[in-house]
Order: C-alpha cells, then sequence, then structure tokens
C-alpha cells in the first residue's frame, strides 16, 4: 500500500515529491487515507480557518514553482514519476532521443531535479548554480573516499 501523508506533514522530501506528483498536482481535493469509518461527525474544533481548497492550492503551487525553477530538468522529473511503471531505463531514452542528449545526462539532470524540489524551503540560488556546486560537492565527496565518481551531462548541454 501507497504511502499517504497529510498537508500538514508535508516537508518536500523525495519520497513526498513523488507523492504529491502522483497524488495531488493534477486534482482538486486532497486525496482520501482509504482510512474511512463512516463517521461523519467533527471532534472538537474543526480542520483550521482556511478553506479546505487553499491547502491543496498552497501545495500545488509550491511544487509547481520549485519544478518551473527546474526547467527541463523539472520535465523530465515530472515525466519520469508520473508515468513510473517500472522501467526508468526505456523513459530516459526515449527523453534522450526527444532531445539529443544522453541516458546518462537524462538520470543526472532528474536527480538534481529532485534534489532541487527537496527541502522545507525554496532555494534561492539558481538551478544552474545548484547543479554546478551540487557537482562539484559530490565529486569531491567521492574523490574523498576513493570512489570512483559518477558521470555528469557534457559541458555542451545546458540546464
Amino acid at each position: 500500500m501507497e504511502e499517504y501523508y497529510k498537508p500538514s506533514e508535508i516537508r518536500y522530501n523525495a519520497e513526498q515529491i513523488r507523492w504529491l506528483m502522483r497524488n495531488v498536482l493534477f486534482n482538486e481535493t486532497w486525496p482520501s487515507d482509504h482510512k474511512e469509518t463512516g463517521y461523519s461527525g467533527s471532534k472538537g474544533k474543526g480542520s483550521g480557518h482556511n478553506a479546505p481548497f487553499t491547502t491543496i492550492r498552497e501545495v500545488i503551487g509550491e511544487l509547481n514553482a520549485r519544478l518551473r525553477l527546474c526547467g527541463k530538468a523539472g520535465l523530465f522529473l515530472e515525466y519520469i514519476t508520473l508515468i513510473d511503471y517500472g522501467d526508468t531505463d526505456y523513459l530516459t531514452n526515449r527523453l534522450a532521443g526527444y532531445h539529443g542528449i544522453t541516458p546518462g545526462e537524462v538520470t543526472f539532470l532528474y536527480d538534481m531535479a529532485l534534489r532541487f524540489c527537496r527541502g522545507r524551503k525554496r532555494k534561492y540560488v539558481s538551478f544552474e548554480y545548484f547543479c554546478q556546486y551540487t557537482r562539484a560537492n559530490d565529486n569531491a565527496r567521492h574523490k574523498k573516499r576513493g570512489e570512483r565518481m559518477n558521470p555528469s551531462p557534457s559541458a555542451s548541454y545546458q540546464v
């Protein structure tokens, strides 16, 4: 059974971002937690002073803003997440073919977009700078550990 998150639990970690994209991004109401008891009354105070649709609009707006800042990489993240049927290699190869880049570049940009969208607050730097900074830190960390570094996208492809 897939995980469920209440609006108050959203912290924009990787799993929550994928869940939001699959369950909330294109909906008008927050999905049910499938624990309905049939009881329709409430106990104590209501859920708050906001209209029920405002919470979902705020979450969707924040997620859309973060994805938009990623540009094409945000589109890759959205595509691979929403059309997830187990064969990520096929989707990666298709995106690479459509955009004239390698599958490794698509994977790198997908990962960077997911990392950029994570966190409680929106990043204050551009997506391009975030990718350069993160790649440099990852490479330094791998070099320090003596691990093999992951290939990064070619210099000819702009994020």
